[in-house]
């Protein structure tokens, strides 16, 4: 049931007026102990001052939104590209705004749509607009989360399945005897942390630990782009520098593969390396780049039919994590098995 102001000012015992004075911070004549008790109210009953109250449909725009975390990688990209084909064939049109992982930018533009009348939400969600997205699936309104889960959220997501890929990369480097492998990732942090990187580091764990190979938290890094060809000089300075890179994301590898012909390192020969999401240039690059593929027509696919059927009201009522299986890309990068004791 819907939160109106009029059940805010009955249960804070004020006008109607009082609140809408309140919600637009015209305080000039209110006492601090009414400003107490309608913030008390707008808190116990959940109200949403932004429209968001508002936001259950009267009518259908035809209009969803895509809020992506940014629009720089390829998988992000042809993710949009496919969700938007999809879409367009229901005769759906589809906006989409990068967020750029800012949760402020983030709650802005949802907010914003959501006043716009969308019909319905793909997002890549942050942890921090927690609190809303709980909200909004009390509402039932149309969402579907990308590449993303967050905890206690029930809202249905599409994702590859991280620690599987990340934990058959490294099986494949351990296969050759590649036993020092390093794993390169974006930031990760209590309060920023983001579903893939987290679980792919979960995955480099649990392939190592299956191997019985002791973790060197050196050979962990994760940092933005700009602070990763530092992060590599030191990671090859060490005594014991690694033999294996693998590179969590296409941006990630495009950056390795840079620092590895300034350096003139000799892949598979001193370096050998495997990257997450088969980029094109991957298959070009001389020796070709093993990669993991991630299955995007279908993730596309299966994202927008989840979210057109909550548009059209026949979701079962329950959400979904709906992770897919990477494709493991083979190639030359991976130095070949060398002689075991």
């Amino acid at each position: 049931m819907v939160v109106t102001m009029k059940d805010v000012a009955d249960y804070a015992g004020v006008s109607k007026s009082t609140v809408s004075q309140f919600l637009n911070k015209r305080y000039n004549f209110m006492s601090a102990q009414t400003k107490e008790k309608i913030a008390q109210a707008i808190d116990s009953l959940e109200y949403q001052p932004n429209q968001l109250a508002r936001s259950l449909k009267q009518k259908k725009t035809n209009l969803v939104a895509i809020v992506a975390s940014n629009l720089s990688s390829r998988f992000t990209t042809e993710l949009v590209s496919v969700i938007e084909k999809r879409m367009n064939t229901f005769g759906i049109d589809v906006i989409v705004a990068a967020s750029e992982d800012n949760p402020e930018k983030e709650k802005k533009y949802v907010e914003s749509l959501i006043a716009k009348q969308v019909d319905g939400f793909l997002i890549f969600p942050t942890i921090e607009n927690k609190d809303l997205y709980q909200q909004l699936a009390k509402r039932n309104y149309p969402i579907v989360f990308l590449d993303r889960v967050l905890e206690q959220v029930p809202i249905s997501s599409v994702l590859l399945d991280n620690r599987l890929a990340i934990e058959e990369s490294v099986q494949h480097l351990i296969d050759q005897n590649i036993k020092k492998i390093a794993i390169l990732t974006f930031p990760v942090g209590v309060t920023n942390s983001i579903t893939p990187r987290i679980e792919r580091i979960e995955g480099y764990r649990s392939g190592l630990n299956k191997n019985q190979i002791q973790i060197n938290q050196k050979y962990i890094q994760s940092d933005l782009p700009e602070n990763m060809p530092r992060l590599l000089d030191q990671l090859f300075k060490m005594d014991d520098k690694p033999e294996a890179i693998v590179a969590t994301n296409d941006i990630l590898l495009e950056i390795v593969l840079t620092w590895v012909k300034e350096n003139h390192v000799k892949i598979p020969q001193e370096l050998s390396i495997i990257g997450i999401d088969d980029v094109s240039f991957a298959k070009f690059y001389q020796p070709a780049i093993s990669t993991i593929e991630q299955p995007i027509e279908e993730m596309g696919m299966a994202a927008a039919d989840i979210l057109l059927e909550q548009m059209k009201g026949q979701s079962d009522g329950h959400y979904h994590i709906k992770r897919f299986k990477g494709l493991f890309h083979n190639r030359e990068s991976i130095k070949s098995s060398r002689t075991k004791k």
